[in-house]
């Protein structure tokens, strides 16, 4: 894929667009005889600004989050596997440039390492050639912010993250009690509340005990965001 292909699939187009062959340059292909440069240098500026970028963003989708959260949150969505998927998505295992005696290897050639650092040589030469407001709407369009999120507040686990606010709050743990356990052996619902100091207690239910106390605690993290409590 050409440079002017890769830039219609990112829709954005350089003003510099040396910038861009640089940062698809790789360490194999750099000649200093003519003043090239491979990208090691723009993935550093990328690297900084595309932690910037998904920072700010979920520091404004989760209003309520503490920094551990956030620092969780922000390591979910920026890693070797995401960014080598922007990478696919975007066309660079077609357009960087490398020695040929890689590209004759085959996808072999080309390392997932590879791809992730030049995505995040691209990244900073589109700060570079447009600017924070261009890398940012880059991010927010290729990482797609909303739907990482999403996965990520499902996938907390309730009771680790009420436990956590508890200590946050320097309280007790709370404490869980079997309510009931009814149904035949093969599809038992369990009912169990949770109880933390200062609330009224709250129940869950589910297939198993662990899932009718993980239903409690959601409950609970639920009744204290709606009191204006930071739970995530």
């Amino acid at each position: 894929m050409t440079a002017a292909g890769l830039e219609e699939r990112i829709g954005y187009r350089f003003r510099s667009p040396e910038l861009l062959e640089e940062a698809l340059r790789h360490g194999s292909a750099q000649s200093r005889a003519r003043g090239e440069r491979s990208y090691e240098r723009l993935e550093f500026l990328g690297d900084a600004v595309l932690n910037l970028c998904i920072a700010y963003d979920i520091y404004r989708m989760l209003p309520l989050a503490g920094e551990g959260v956030l620092t969780r949150a922000r390591a979910a969505v920026i890693n070797n596997r995401n960014l080598v998927q922007v990478g696919e998505r975007i066309g660079v295992p077609e357009s960087l440039t490398i020695d040929p005696s890689v590209r004759r290897k085959g996808p072999k050639g080309i390392t997932r390492k590879m791809i992730s650092d030049a995505v995040e040589a691209v990244i900073g030469a589109i700060f570079l050639d447009g600017g924070y407001d261009a890398s940012f709407a880059f991010v927010q369009e290729q990482f797609r912010l909303p739907d990482f999120m999403n996965a990520l507040v499902e996938g907390f686990d309730a009771k680790s993250r009420l436990q956590e606010w508890c200590q946050r709050e320097g309280i007790d743990l709370p404490v869980y009690r079997l309510l009931s356990s009814e149904g035949p052996a093969h599809e038992k619902v369990f009912r169990a509340e949770v109880s933390v100091r200062g609330h009224a207690a709250a129940e869950g239910s589910g297939g198993s005990k662990k899932e009718a106390e993980t239903s409690a605690a959601a409950e609970m993290l639920a009744r204290l965001a709606a009191e204006g409590k930071e739970t995530l």
